[in-house]
């Protein structure tokens, strides 16, 4: 009997949220060849074609359109699931910047291979070189004018090296400023029974273990291209330089598919609490008991809420256990060329100058952020060229 496929579950929930590079990748390590230029030109070309078609920004069935806005949220008295929801929400839109980012930077790979197809010089100069992010435009087909970096049509601010944190600190965890007429207003008794304010807006669950699933099956197929590549064959400096930014790539997109799959449990999760909640805190808490009846009874209105709030708020911290602290980028860098890198460093140097004739907290924040980010782009145009 056959052993059953592994489902995108099962291979997600074995990776590490933050990248980390697999020990063996094909063409790479042992399997290396020494001393020699080897390329098979149509072999290689069809390979960087699969990676282009790999890097279209597919909206998973409008998945994404109808994902939602962390800012539609009401307020709410009680805030931890507040807090939590907005987590959840603000997660998606920063793993959203992360998924374009990493398929133009396969987009790229491909365009760079596609083009050392057509160079004589990468037996004497194995730089890859860059291309001007234009051309993942023209080569995408269906997709708008910027390509699979979205609207913008630049690399998001975490590119290439950067993270997100996750952190519910400066939240209030207990309930004791809650009473039942704040808890009836969170919950819209008011207005409608049974019917909760703070669900996460939109299809937060979906969208997550759409990604994830998608990033799974990505993975995959970066592991099939990366042995065509070897196979095709391809040996030499150059060739190990784009194995090993397929394996660089490659470690982001299983962090990031780990993490999207742990956010999908910890927002289905947030679901399922807030729906218990919506359906069991009137018939609980009672929160309409007249004061005649109150008068026969230990605890109040307000004391069954903050004990129903306060077993409910135990389920919440769960779910910040068990998600990540924070959303990771590390990619090679191939979107960067000699005009970003260029302008950025004259922007710094301008701001730098500023700072000198009078400083101000926003100018250093943004010369700090800017500067480190010019240190990686430097980094980058040195490894790849």
């Amino acid at each position: 009997m056959r052993e059953p496929e592994p489902t995108p579950a099962d291979q997600w929930s074995g990776w590490e949220t933050e990248p980390k590079l697999p020990g063996y990748w094909p063409g790479l390590g042992y399997e290396q060849r020494q001393g020699g230029f080897e390329i098979d030109r149509k072999g290689v070309k069809a390979v960087s074609g699969g990676l282009i078609e790999m890097a279209v920004d597919a909206d998973m069935n409008g998945t994404f359109d109808r994902y939602g806005n962390p800012a539609a949220i009401p307020n709410l008295h009680w805030q931890l699931p507040q807090a939590l929801g907005h987590l959840l929400q603000g997660a998606g839109a920063v793993t959203r910047l992360v998924w374009n980012d990493l398929h133009a930077e396969v987009g790229m790979a491909g365009l760079l291979i596609e083009r050392a197809c057509a160079r004589y010089d990468l037996a004497d100069t194995p730089k890859l070189g860059d291309l001007p992010l234009s051309r993942l435009a023209e080569r995408i087909p269906g997709a708008d004018s910027k390509g699979p970096l979205g609207p913008g049509g630049q690399p998001s601010h975490l590119y290439p090296k950067d993270r997100h944190w996750l952190s519910l600190s400066g939240i209030d965890r207990g309930v004791d400023y809650m009473t039942a007429a704040k808890a009836v207003q969170d919950f819209g008794l008011s207005h409608d029974v049974g019917q909760s304010t703070f669900w996460l807006y939109g299809n937060v669950p979906e969208y997550f273990d759409s990604m994830a699933n998608s990033l799974v099956q990505l993975a995959n197929m970066l592991t099939y291209r990366a042995q065509d590549l070897r196979d095709s064959p391809w040996h030499g400096e150059a060739a190990d330089m784009a194995q090993g930014a397929l394996r660089h790539i490659y470690a982001n997109v299983t962090s990031l598919a780990a993490t999207a799959g742990r956010l999908d449990t910890a927002a289905t999760r947030f679901a399922e609490i807030t729906s218990w909640c919506a359906a069991n805190f009137e018939k609980v808490v009672d929160p309409e008991k007249g004061i005649w009846d109150e008068l026969w009874t230990i605890d109040s209105a307000d004391d069954r809420t903050r004990k129903f709030l306060t077993e409910a708020n135990d389920e919440f911290l769960e779910i910040d256990y068990m998600m990540p602290k924070c959303i990771v980028e590390d990619l090679p860098g191939l979107l960067v060329n000699d005009e970003m890198t260029t302008q950025l460093r004259t922007d710094v140097e301008r701001m730098d100058a500023l700072q000198a004739e009078q400083f101000n907290n926003d100018n250093h924040e943004w010369l700090v952020a800017n500067s480190s980010l010019l240190e990686r782009y430097e980094k980058a145009e040195q490894k790849y060229g």
